[in-house]
């Protein structure tokens, strides 16, 4: 039996053999052509509410016959901005501020013969006057990008690790670190994680204190390691942004934030993280395991990232635009608002933080009403109570009231970054008299009108000012006045 099998099989194999199917089809390469991508590509345009808008700033296109197409413009360094790839999808045009409304963009294709053919599509969109309220704090309303680092000031200096995905307020998952179960504090940490990234190397974003990342008003993120090379760039947009939400205040959807990765994941990039808390100096992540969203309050693994910038000078300082901002005395009953101290130099973070050169001080209003004879009337304005404060404002006014709420005096101001160093950030230049108890001291009542801000995060202020306004004397331990403010 089975040599019968064997024979039957072979006797097939030679009946097979003697007649071949020859197939004649031709396989000549195919180069594309633009009428033939202009005749199979459309686009529809519509406004962020999905209706159709002549000027609108997001596009769905299709093709037909089926085409895979690369969709990019150019930023304005010259460089290519992929918007989007495929057969069909969607992408979103925002210029940044003054730009032409009228956009260009590009559409390639690669025939078999492996050659790029492009045409070029031009639509008018809508040009923002002012940025997005989450793009004003992503990527700064004044400098047009914003830097961002890891922020080890988070609870137990942990910047990113995971947690329970806990629901509730974001912001205690920022401030607080809500929910945590474990997390990294330094690069060496980071170091022993290579098995949670996409290729288990180390690419220079776990440096605590030198990697970084920026967020730039043309929508690119770009993250750098702490030798200034770039690790990674992409395109970010954030949907659904609300700043009042209690948990989710929108979802930024990029793949180029510092240390990418979702936790235990084998190198997953998400590619979209909630945006749990923002402001102009913070900014905390989360992502729940897989992308769960609809387990929050289950407690199930999520990963956290904890971001802080200090760029921002006028976003922390007073807001964008025609927003306010109220400074009163960073009064806790201990520490000291109001003194001299020696012009001591080095890193100024250190006086807003530790007090480091302090000679003496005041600490709450009634030790400064012991001190009117620094004053320039010797009579009190005020301003000695603990519930004094300053409101500075986007159209540059400063406003000086007294604990019960009235003017005392009001002026206008400006910051000066350009001369940014260790010791400070920014100089502040203001009419004479209206920051808080604003006297030189020992001097018979001065009022300067130029400050060194040595250091300004979204909650705090500290602004020092040498004896007789001699700025050159930084380091030499001469007599200097310090202001301790926290917002209110």
């Amino acid at each position: 039996m089975k040599k019968s099998i064997i024979c039957l099989i072979a006797a097939a194999a030679m009946v097979a053999s003697c007649d071949p199917i020859k197939e004649e089809r031709d396989f000549d390469v195919y180069t594309v052509t633009t009428s033939e991508i202009e005749s199979a590509i459309s686009f529809s345009q519509a406004d962020a509410n999905g209706n159709a808008a002549a000027d609108g700033n997001y596009f769905t296109y299709t093709t037909n016959p089926a085409m895979q197409v690369t969709i990019f413009n150019y930023l304005s360094d010259g460089s290519e901005n992929m918007l989007a790839r495929g057969m069909s999808g969607s992408f979103t045009i925002k210029p940044k501020r003054g730009s032409d409304p009228n956009q260009t963009f590009y559409v390639r294709v690669v025939g078999s013969d492996n050659q790029p053919v492009e045409i070029s599509k031009t639509f008018n969109v809508y040009v923002q006057q002012e940025l997005d309220p989450e793009l004003r704090l992503l990527a700064s309303d004044a400098y047009g990008s914003k830097t961002w680092k890891w922020d080890a000031s988070a609870t137990d200096g942990v910047v990113w690790g995971n947690m329970g995905y806990c629901g509730g307020a974001g912001a205690d998952v920022a401030l607080s670190s809500n929910g945590k179960w474990w997390g990294v504090t330094s690069e060496d940490e980071f170091l022993k994680q290579l098995s949670h990234t996409h290729d288990g190397e180390y690419h220079g974003d776990g440096d605590v204190d030198n990697s970084t990342m920026v967020f730039s008003d043309e929508g690119i993120a770009t993250t750098y390691d702490a030798s200034g090379s770039v690790i990674r760039t992409s395109a970010f947009t954030v949907e659904g942004y609300n700043p009042d939400a209690e948990w989710r205040k929108g979802l930024l959807k990029t793949t180029a934030i510092l240390w990418p990765y979702e936790i235990n994941s084998g190198g997953n990039v998400p590619g979209e993280y909630e945006i749990v808390y923002l402001t102009a100096d913070k900014l905390c992540l989360v992502y729940p395991d897989g992308g769960a969203y609809d387990g929050l309050g289950n407690w199930g693994e999520a990963t956290f990232w904890h971001f802080c910038s200090n760029t921002d000078i006028e976003g922390m300082a007073f807001g964008y635009g025609t927003d306010t901002k109220d400074w009163t005395w960073d009064y806790d009953g201990e520490n000291t608002v109001w003194g001299n101290m020696g012009y001591c130099g080095g890193n100024g973070s250190d006086v807003g933080t530790s007090h480091n050169g302090q000679w003496w001080g005041v600490t709450n209003e009634e030790e400064f009403m012991g001190q009117l004879n620094h004053t320039d009337t010797g009579a009190a304005n005020g301003d000695e109570s603990m519930d004094a404060y300053f409101t500075l404002s986007g159209e540059g006014t400063i406003v000086r009231h007294a604990g019960d709420g009235s003017v005392i005096k009001s002026g206008t101001f400006e910051f000066d970054t350009s001369v940014a160093n260790d010791w400070k950030v920014a100089d502040l230049k203001t009419t004479a008299g209206t920051i808080l108890f604003p006297y030189e001291i020992n001097s018979g009542g001065n009022m300067p009108t130029q400050f060194d801000v040595v250091y300004l995060t979204g909650s705090k202020m500290c602004l020092v000012y040498p004896d007789g306004g001699a700025f050159d004397g930084l380091g030499n331990w001469g007599e200097a006045t310090y202001w301790h403010f926290k917002a209110k």
